[in-house]
């Protein structure tokens, strides 16, 4: 295999139906690989119909495990290069495909909001952004749909992944989402920063993904608009 894309999932099963069968319509190349790691959904999700899918299953009921998940999935992947990603990002068949004849550091995207429709579909229709939580207001700023970069999605050659360590696991079990505690993406993307600039690597910036209008994108702050996605949040649960 030459790319191997690794998502992981923790219950979200409509949205994982959908990037399934967004997937499928892309032709991509024999030698592109889908590794989907279920991290403990109950009920565990299918074998979707995808082309060189592989469904891993950690069974781990802990929450909020994603960087301990995507770690089992890098694992399983037989790619020269890894491509990770979160479930509420749509990765572009052009980013996909650039990831493809990569040969450098580290590959990250500029995201754009968008939405997969229950057909599998990408679209940035305005009014179907908007029933899935876009703010109108948005589209009168500078920034519009553009929604920055995200530190957990990026290609990057497998060897060096584990190199880096891979995701730092000792970040990965505070039962929330915990970016100001050192979560495992920015952990990742330190150590990645400091080698490359001791090794004069260079990285790149790959073309756009685009992703759904969730948490602080959507305008009631709904991680979960139509039920697409976990309910876990940025709060900690008690101990």
């Amino acid at each position: 295999m030459r790319l191997s894309i690794v998502i992981a999932i923790f219950e979200s099963w409509e949205a994982t139906r959908r990037q399934a069968l967004y997937f499928s319509e892309m032709n991509l190349p024999d030698d592109i690989e889908f590794i989907f790691v279920d991290d403990g959904s109950d009920p565990p999700h299918p074998k979707y119909d995808l082309k060189n899918l592989t469904m891993v299953y950690t069974n781990d009921k802990r929450k909020w495990t994603q960087g301990i998940a995507r770690n089992v999935g890098v694992r399983a992947a037989e790619g020269e290069y890894v491509l990770c990603t979160d479930i509420d990002h749509i990765l572009s068949k052009e980013a996909i495909m650039a990831c493809y004849d990569f040969k450098d550091g580290m590959m990250i995207f500029p995201r754009y909001l968008a939405v997969l429709t229950e057909d599998g579909k990408l679209t940035q229709d305005i009014p179907i952004l908007i029933e899935y939580g876009l703010d109108p207001a948005r589209l009168e700023t500078k920034r519009g749909l553009y929604a920055s970069y995200h530190g957990n999605t990026y290609c990057m050659e497998r060897e060096v992944f584990w190199m880096l360590g891979g995701n730092d696991e000792s970040h990965c079990v505070y039962g929330h989402h915990a970016p100001d505690r050192k979560g495992e993406d920015s952990i990742m993307n330190r150590r990645y920063n400091h080698w490359a600039n001791a090794n004069g690597v260079k990285s790149a910036v790959g073309p756009k993904i685009y992703m759904f209008t969730n948490g602080r994108y959507n305008v009631n702050g709904d991680s979960n608009p139509k039920g697409l996605f976990h309910r876990l949040s940025y709060a900690q649960p008690e101990q």
